[in-house]
């Protein structure tokens, strides 16, 4: 009986030091931090997400866009101001080409501004984009099939885009955003190590295909809310990104797969910032090329 309470003491005794061992964290400054995330509409039109943060000394509810911030972008030697559009920031009449580089400038306090930069990638035109409904079956749930096929070019390191948008109408006066789940097989995804964080876009790199023709097949399944559909569009896109979008996405989707939980505890902080200088966020435009396809439940 003593020995046993020797050794369940010795447990406790242990338990409480392991408590009392110090965990080295890197506290933030009680600064404000810019944070600018660009984005593309379907027309190319650059748009400019701007917040402020204070990091965990913020004490407000997050609110959005900062509509009151200054910034702008330089386009050959040319400043275009961004303007508000009770959403985001955009740039009007800036007319930007693949190969072209555009930096972003957001005024800051003592002297002290967001600066980023961006190199437009070469513009890649895909050879094709098929898409099969219902290709495959994977524990009784078929998925759609996409079969990208394009020519990569030789000259140097390209990053790729793949993703999807997915928009279900109820009826003529309803529709929402759906969502979609991705698979492959693929030995040039598969090499990427991302699938089994269940990406949002699948990203890749053209390092087991550079400068030749290459055709990779996905699968997604679609997330249907409702049986009352009228009709299902669904509009691919094969992107030409830089290299911070990719490594910066890549990034951020082991972050978000492994965030804590109540049963997992609260994971370590990451850092996914991309080109941003004296900020956070990301600068990176891309070139894509589109296709839509629409089921029609009617």
């Amino acid at each position: 009986m003593q020995k046993a309470r020797l050794v369940l003491f010795l447990i406790v005794a242990v338990l409480l030091n392991a408590c009392e061992e110090p965990v080295d964290m890197d506290i933030p400054q009680a600064e404000t931090t810019t944070v600018a995330h660009v984005s593309q509409a379907y027309d190319d039109t650059l748009q400019v997400f701007i917040a402020r943060t204070r990091h965990i000394y913020d004490t407000s509810r997050y609110s959005g866009c900062d509509s009151t911030a200054e910034a702008f972008v330089i386009h050959n030697g040319n400043q275009t101001p961004l303007r508000y559009n009770g959403k985001r920031f955009i740039a009007d009449g800036l007319s930007a080409q693949p190969g072209d580089t555009i930096s972003l400038r957001v005024t800051g306090t003592d002297n002290k501004h967001t600066l980023a930069q961006t190199l437009i990638p070469k513009s890649i035109i895909a050879h094709s984009i098929e898409i099969t409904p219902s290709a495959l079956l994977i524990d009784d749930v078929y998925f759609s099939r996409v079969q990208l096929s394009f020519d990569d070019p030789s000259d140097e390191t390209n990053y790729y885009e793949f993703s999807l948008t997915v928009t279900q109408i109820v009826d003529d006066s309803s529709s929402s955003f759906g969502y979609h789940y991705f698979r492959s097989f693929d030995p040039i995804m598969v090499s990427e190590d991302i699938m089994q964080y269940e990406p949002i876009t699948m990203l890749f790199s053209d390092a087991m295909f550079n400068g030749s023709r290459v055709s990779i097949p996905m699968y997604y399944f679609l997330y249907f809310f409702t049986e009352s559909l009228q009709k299902v569009i669904v509009v691919s896109e094969l992107r030409n990104v830089t290299s911070e979008h990719y490594h910066y996405y890549k990034t951020l989707y082991k972050f978000m797969y492994n965030q804590g939980g109540i049963w997992q505890g609260m994971t370590l902080p990451v850092s996914v910032n991309g080109n941003i200088e004296n900020g956070a966020g990301l600068f990176s435009l891309f070139t894509s090329t589109r296709d839509t396809v629409v089921y029609d439940f009617r």
